[in-house]
């Protein structure tokens, strides 16, 4: 990278939007706000995450052309596992910048005694899968993301199935009707967020977040209490399936988050759940629901499947390893 055209320098505030206009030339088909990110790392990423991120410029026009980042995942947190990116516009590749930023996250990956790292890398970039490849990078398994056109689909006939469920004791409803605000009711939702996470596939272990940050999906931009859908027996709630708003696509939502305690699953509950999120979207007149979902996780991507999802393109989710740091065994790495 010639340093006297462009200069490489800590991520500041004002960086959100063109970082995430880079980010939508990288994946048009599914990318977050600038309000979203920033609200995402107020919530997720506190002081005893790391969460360094850097953006290259173009002296001559000030313009940001690339970005890199290293964090801890809030979700399957370890002391010296990372998440890494770098980020390149289009117009900007082979100039060394994807180096220099490698060079800088792999520097402070070791000066905190990383035992590896984690990235995704566009499985239909051959270049991008290879630069990865040099560096290190190995892939582990596949993100599958994937949209469902709501217009193309023909009109919900009635199954009864969620009257037999009903039948069986199981009561449907929505976090609007239960009341966003309720602490009983976050405290209940809380609850089933952590039973259920835990079978989710994930790069790394399961680590529990904490009520406070759950807590601030009540004031996430795109939060939609109307379209969380719940599932509950007696005073508990047993399955959960949410849409969320798309900031950047205005006929779009997001698949959130879908599951089941185990207790529950293999009685369709999380599929009845699924059809009335579409029956709510198509009433609103939504025409398309994104999704991602992991490759080892199946069964959810059966029932996305069965629904008419159609894959869009797929992340390569690779890993990786350094030695190990004299003196630091992997369980005490585990922090």
């Amino acid at each position: 990278m010639d340093r006297e055209k462009y200069l490489v320098r800590p991520f500041a505030d004002r960086d959100y939007e063109p970082v995430g206009r880079i980010s939508a030339k990288v994946s048009p088909e599914l990318h977050f706000s600038a309000e979203e990110e920033r609200h995402w790392e107020a919530q997720f990423l506190g002081s005893h995450l790391v969460n360094e991120k850097w953006v290259v410029e173009e002296r001559a026009t000030g313009t940001v052309v690339a970005s890199g980042s290293m964090s801890h995942s809030p979700f399957s947190y370890d002391a010296h596992k990372f998440w890494a990116s770098v980020q390149v516009g289009p117009g900007y590749r082979g100039r060394g910048i994807g180096q220099a930023l490698s060079a800088l996250v792999e520097a402070e990956a070791l000066s905190h005694q990383a035992l590896c790292l984690w990235t995704n890398v566009r499985a239909d970039d051959p270049k991008s899968l290879a630069f990865a490849q040099r560096r290190g990078f190995r892939e582990l398994r596949r993100i599958w993301v994937s949209a469902l056109d709501l217009t193309r689909l023909p009109p919900f006939q009635a199954t009864g199935h969620g009257e037999t469920l009903e039948q069986e004791g199981i009561r449907f409803t929505r976090l609007s009707e239960e009341g966003p605000d309720r602490i009983e009711v976050r405290r209940k939702l809380f609850d089933l967020l952590n039973e259920t996470s835990r079978d989710v596939p994930r790069m790394g272990e399961f680590s529990p977040i904490s009520f406070d940050q759950f807590v601030g999906e009540f004031d996430a931009p795109a939060f939609l209490p109307e379209a969380w859908f719940l599932a509950y027996d007696g005073e508990t709630y047993v399955a959960m399936s949410n849409l969320e708003k798309s900031l950047t696509e205005s006929d779009s939502l997001r698949v959130g988050f879908t599951g089941t305690r185990a207790a529950y699953r293999g009685r369709g509950i999380a599929s009845e759940l699924k059809r009335r999120a579409l029956e709510y979207a198509r009433g609103k007149g939504v025409r398309y629901l994104r999704t991602v979902n992991d490759s080892l996780n199946l069964p959810m991507w059966a029932i996305n499947q069965k629904q008419g999802f159609v894959r869009t393109f797929e992340w390569s989710a690779q890993e990786r390893r350094f030695p190990t740091v004299e003196g630091l065994s992997e369980s005490r790495a585990a922090g």
